[in-house]
């Protein structure tokens, strides 16, 4: 059994902490009709305020919107990827206790990234500020910044465990960095979500990836070269 590391197992306790109590404040304070006909919004003097300093018109930024949409694809292709890695592994080795160890981490966290997303589809804490398909839709947390900040920032931890040249980690990560920013600031302006939206998101994928770094085996890469050398 893996043995936490206790200082980042304290650390994601608190952002799970921060983000329930944000969570709690977005649905009970300063609620107010939003943009979007028929729907109401916590903090909305600061949510409508960012609205419509960012859409003069009040109208989504196709542009960034379809950016944004690309990215999130590419975040669920990574995730898809080391999960064929993990299942590839499954059926060269033939047996679970010879899968890398940190894959059962990683997995751990994509579940309770799924977890989260199917429950706030359910739970609605804020709505859009647009329709989506002529209906008014979920908000909270914004899934596109969720789902992307956590896949590659665990993708980071992963690759890092993995890629020996370095000049292709360090591209690797610049572009997993570039992702995360790009679509933070892309949702903020695409004009689909409020800042809120888009924060709870953020503090939410950092109390997962949090986690997941707290229960990554030590010495990874070592241990499954030992243990390679042992099975053959």
């Amino acid at each position: 059994m893996i043995k936490p590391k206790k200082n980042l197992l304290i650390v994601s306790i608190a952002l799970f902490a921060l983000f329930f109590v944000f969570t709690v404040l977005v649905a009970t304070v300063d609620k107010a009709a939003g943009n979007a006909p028929g729907t109401k919004i916590g903090f909305s003097h600061l949510n409508l305020a960012f609205f419509n300093a960012t859409h003069k018109n009040g109208e989504i930024s196709k542009s960034w919107y379809k950016l944004t949409e690309i990215l999130g694809y590419l975040a669920l292709a990574e995730a898809a990827g080391f999960v064929v890695y993990g299942v590839a592994q499954l059926v060269m080795r033939k047996s679970l206790k010879k899968i890398d160890k940190d894959l059962f981490a990683l997995a751990a966290a994509y579940v309770l990234l799924a977890i989260f997303y199917v429950a706030f589809e359910k739970i609605v804490v804020n709505y859009r500020p647009v329709l989506e398909n002529g209906e008014i839709a979920a908000s909270y947390p914004s899934s596109h910044t969720m789902l992307t900040i956590t896949i590659a920032s665990t993708g980071i931890f992963m690759l890092r465990r993995r890629m020996t040249c370095r000049p292709a980690l360090i591209s690797a990560e610049t572009l997993s960095g570039t992702v995360m920013l790009v679509m933070v600031v892309g949702r903020l302006l695409s004009g689909v979500h409020y800042f809120t939206d888009i924060f709870g998101g953020v503090l939410l994928a950092a109390a997962i990836v949090t986690l997941f770094a707290a229960f990554l085996p030590e010495n990874s890469a070592q241990n499954n070269a030992a243990g390679s050398e042992k099975s053959e």
